[in-house]
C-alpha cells in the first residue's frame, strides 16, 4: 500500500494548465496577448498535458473557446508577473528546482512502468476471477462484459504498481544508501530545556550574562 500510494502521488502530481511557452512558431496563431502569440500549437500542447477526461471536454469544438480564454488569461497572469521579476526569486527559483525534480522523476517513470507494462484480456479475466467477490460489490450486479473496460483499468494499474515496485526495489539494491536514523529519532528520556531554563544559566545572580 505505501508503493501504491507513492506511485499514485508521483503520478497524480502534474498541473493541468502548466505550459506557457510559446510551442510551433510556423503553427497558426489562435490569438495574441500583448504581442505575444497563442498557436494551434500551444492549444494542442495543453491538451496534450490533461488527464483523459479534461482532454474530453476540451476537443468538444464547443469548449475551446474556454480553453483559449483560460490559455489568455494564463499569459497576462504570466507577463504580470515577469514584469515583478518573481522569477528571480530565491524561493520561487527552489520551488521551480523542485518542480523539475518531479517532473524528470514522473518522466522516467513512464520511461521505465508505464511504457513498459500492457495487459491482456486473460490477464484481466484472471484479474476478475482473483477478485470477483470484492468487484462485485461495487458493480452493483454488473456482468464482466459490462464493467471490462474499467476493470481493465485497475488491473493495468495494479500491475504497474507491482512493476514499480520491484524496479525501484531493484535500484535500491544497486544504490549505495547511508542512514543517520538517530537524528530521526531522539534519545528518550532527555526533555528538551525550555528557553525559560536557557534564560535561568544566560544570566547571573546580579543580572549580567554570564556568557
Amino acid at each position: 500500500m505505501k508503493g501504491l500510494r507513492f506511485f499514485g502521488l508521483v503520478m497524480g502530481a502534474c498541473v493541468i494548465f502548466s505550459g506557457c511557452g510559446q510551442q510551433g512558431n510556423s503553427s497558426p496563431v489562435i490569438a495574441t496577448v500583448n504581442g505575444e502569440k497563442i498557436t494551434a500549437a500551444d492549444m494542442d500542447k495543453q491538451m496534450e498535458e490533461m488527464p483523459p477526461a479534461y482532454r474530453e471536454m476540451f476537443a468538444d469544438p464547443a469548449n475551446k473557446e474556454k480553453l483559449l480564454t483560460r490559455l489568455i488569461k494564463e499569459r497576462i497572469l504570466l507577463q504580470e508577473a515577469k514584469k515583478a521579476k518573481i522569477g528571480q526569486r530565491p524561493d520561487i527559483l527552489e520551488k521551480i528546482k523542485a518542480m523539475n525534480n518531479q517532473l524528470m522523476v514522473q518522466e522516467i517513470i513512464k520511461l521505465n512502468v508505464l511504457e513498459k507494462t500492457t495487459i491482456s484480456d486473460k490477464e484481466v479475466a484472471d484479474y476478475y476471477k482473483a477478485n470477483e467477490e470484492k468487484i462485485q460489490q461495487y458493480a452493483q450486479g454488473k456482468s464482466f462484459n459490462e464493467i471490462k473496460g474499467q476493470l481493465k483499468e485497475i488491473a493495468l494499474q495494479d500491475k504497474q504498481n507491482s512493476y514499480f515496485e520491484k524496479w525501484v526495489e531493484g535500484l535500491e539494491k544497486q544504490a549505495k544508501i547511508t542512514k543517520n536514523l538517530e537524528l530521526l529519532n531522539p534519545k528518550k528520556g532527555i526533555a528538551p530545556q525550555s528557553n525559560k531554563d536557557n534564560f535561568k544559566k544566560g544570566i547571573s545572580r546580579n543580572g549580567t550574562p554570564t556568557g
